[in-house]
């Protein structure tokens, strides 16, 4: 071979050699440029979603605000009625109280006008009604509670 064609023929390889190495880069440039590409649109979607569950959590908070005010006036109604109800029910156990109290009154009246002896309780007429499971009762002897058997069946 002639030096003329060896150097012509190192020539042409090393062309070969750089045009491929070019080839190369070009390739791996188109691929860097197609994933940045891709990582631009992939964080505009992201960017997209999250904007909108922003804007849908902003509504979401909207109607919970609303709710709980909605819930505090229910709650601040309720609380007034409940005051007001709790109001009447003090004046009618007072009134009840007073009643039983006269008629307790008249009833002793009535039995020391026929002649009935009673033992007064030393409790006063009003506690029964803070101690409801025990109340007085006049001394006198009604003997044991009887029950069959058949009533304590369940």
């Amino acid at each position: 071979m002639s030096p003329s064609k060896g150097k012509q023929m190192q020539s042409i390889q090393a062309v070969s050699l750089v045009s491929e190495a070019d080839a190369i880069r070009a390739f791996l440039d188109e691929k860097k440029r197609k994933r940045l590409q891709s990582n631009r649109e992939s964080a505009k979607r992201s960017r997209v979603k999250k904007q909108r569950k922003l804007e849908d959590l902003a509504l979401e908070k909207g109607w919970l605000l609303k709710d709980i005010e909605e819930k505090e006036k229910k709650l601040e109604h309720s609380e007034r009625e409940w005051h007001a109800l709790e109001s009447e029910n003090n004046v009618l156990m007072r009134t009840e109280k007073l009643r039983l109290a006269q008629y307790l009154n008249s009833l002793h009246l009535l039995m020391k006008n026929l002649g009935i002896s009673y033992n007064k309780p030393e409790r006063t007429p009003a506690e029964p009604m803070f101690n409801p499971w025990h109340v007085p009762i006049p001394n006198q002897n009604f003997g044991p509670v009887l029950a069959s058997a058949g009533i304590l069946r369940l």
